[in-house]
Order: structure tokens, then C-alpha cells, then sequence
């Protein structure tokens, strides 16, 4: 499925270039990209994500602490919850709630910032990953470069016929 969806966008391509504005007779020289396979092979990408792991060790670290905290406050009340005095109950449910509160507060931040860092890295990379992948097609002579999934990474300006179709639609 995946191979079929990758040589119909090629075909496409070439076919819709081919219809709508004939390249002289030359061939195409067309590249496909796997970006998946680039991000986890190169430098970059393992540097980023040590450099994360790093920033948000100390955190989770922090959050698992606060969790087995709260799972001891729990057990404790579990345990004693028929033998305590009414106002200790209450005071320790408080202590639960309190605990519970701040641990789904803190978890909700750690999220929010790690998603936002992860993302802040990921386009660091792609805009680095993008630029080689201009350079090598320009210094390749490559007409049309693909990634993997159909998006089309790279193309020459004489394959955008976008004012041949709107000419055929006046």
C-alpha cells in the first residue's frame, strides 16, 4: 500500500507535467526521500534528542518521585483508613488531594514543555534537512525530488503549471 501510494504520486507527477506542459523531450530525473530514515541517521537528530533527554531528566525524575509519593500517601490511607481518628482521615485525604493536584499539574507542564521543545529541535533539523536536500537536487540537476509519503520536497519552476491550468479554466 505504502509502495503503490508512492509510485502513483511519481506517476502522477510525471503524467500531469507531461499533459499540461511538455518538457522537451528530456526525461525527468526524479529522487524520492525518506525523511524518516534521514532524521534517525544523522548527527543532528541524536545530538537533539541526548540534548532533550538531558533538559527534562531532572523533571521526570521529579514526577516519578511526586508519584510514589502519592501512591504511599494512598496505600497508607488504605491501610489505616478504619483505624484513624476522623480528623487525621481528613487531614490525610487533604494531604492526597493536595499531592494529586500537584502531580497532574506538574505532569500537564512537562508535557507542554517537552512537546514544545521536542518540536522547536524537529524544526531546527527539518529547515537544516530541507536546505541539503535544495542543495543536492540543484547540484544533481534533479527536476522533482519526492518524500516518501508523496509531499513533494523539491521541484524546478518549470514543472509548477498552475497558470497553464488556470488558463485552461478562463
Amino acid at each position: 500500500m505504502y509502495k503503490q501510494r508512492i509510485l502513483i504520486s511519481v506517476l502522477l507527477a510525471i503524467s500531469l507535467s507531461l499533459i499540461f506542459k511538455p518538457i522537451h523531450a528530456e526525461e525527468l530525473k526524479i529522487g524520492l526521500v525518506n525523511l524518516g530514515v534521514i532524521l534517525k541517521q544523522i548527527p543532528m537528530w541524536r545530538e537533539s534528542q541526548t540534548k532533550i533527554k538531558k533538559k527534562f531528566e531532572p523533571r521526570q525524575r521529579k514526577l516519578k518521585t511526586m508519584e510514589t509519593e502519592l501512591t504511599s500517601l494512598n496505600n497508607k490511607y488504605l491501610k489505616n483508613e478504619k483505624i484513624m481518628a476522623k480528623d487525621e482521615k481528613e487531614s490525610l485525604i487533604k494531604k492526597i488531594q493536595t499531592a494529586e493536584l500537584k502531580l497532574r499539574s506538574e505532569a500537564e507542564e512537562f508535557g507542554k514543555d517537552f512537546e514544545k521543545t521536542r518540536a522547536e529541535e524537529l524544526d531546527k533539523i527539518k529547515v537544516t534537512v530541507e536546505t541539503a536536500i535544495n542543495a543536492y537536487a540543484r547540484d544533481n540537476n534533479f527536476d522533482l525530488i519526492i518524500r516518501s509519503d508523496g509531499t513533494t520536497l523539491y521541484r524546478k519552476n518549470h514543472l509548477d503549471i498552475t497558470e497553464d491550468i488556470i488558463s485552461e479554466l478562463e
